[in-house]
């Protein structure tokens, strides 16, 4: 059985509640996008927008010094700019923050060795040999070591 979203607002302190009936297959995003209050009487009274991108161009919504922690416990304060709501998903998201774009990096790096050692059967049987194991860590030891020789 479908479920229906009610969204209610409240008129007036004395007024009984409004109600909208909110579509299940969209998607309401509700948080204050902009660290500045309106300053204006047509932002304040409501600004009537015909579509999704005339509102992104008049409030031109961003967080400026989001708190994010990095990897090695500090903290990483990133700006973030809307211009549509692609610009909520993960990969715009991702793609304007220095710290998740390095992050994104380690994690495509992980799952990329993951995959190998699901299809690489003569890597899998080495990492079960203690001693094969051992010989795999100590070259590619000396591989790092070479490659930071060569910088």
């Amino acid at each position: 059985m479908a479920r229906k979203t009610v969204i209610t607002k409240v008129l007036d302190a004395n007024a009984q509640d409004g109600i909208i009936e909110f579509p299940q297959n969209r998607t309401l995003y509700v948080d204050q996008f902009t660290d500045e209050a309106p300053t204006t009487d047509e932002e304040r009274e409501g600004f009537k927008a015909k579509s999704m991108k005339e509102v992104f161009e008049h409030f031109q919504p961003k967080k400026d010094g989001v708190a994010m922690e990095s990897e090695d416990g500090g903290t990483v304060y990133e700006d973030f700019e809307f211009r549509s709501v692609k610009d909520f998903d993960d990969d715009a998201l991702i793609a304007q923050s220095g710290l998740l774009s390095g992050e994104q990096a380690k994690i495509d790096a992980y799952n990329a060795v993951i995959r190998q050692l699901e299809k690489n059967k003569a890597l899998r049987n080495t990492l079960k040999d203690a001693a094969a194991r051992g010989n795999l860590a100590n070259a590619l030891k000396a591989l790092l070591a070479e490659l930071e020789d060569a910088d």
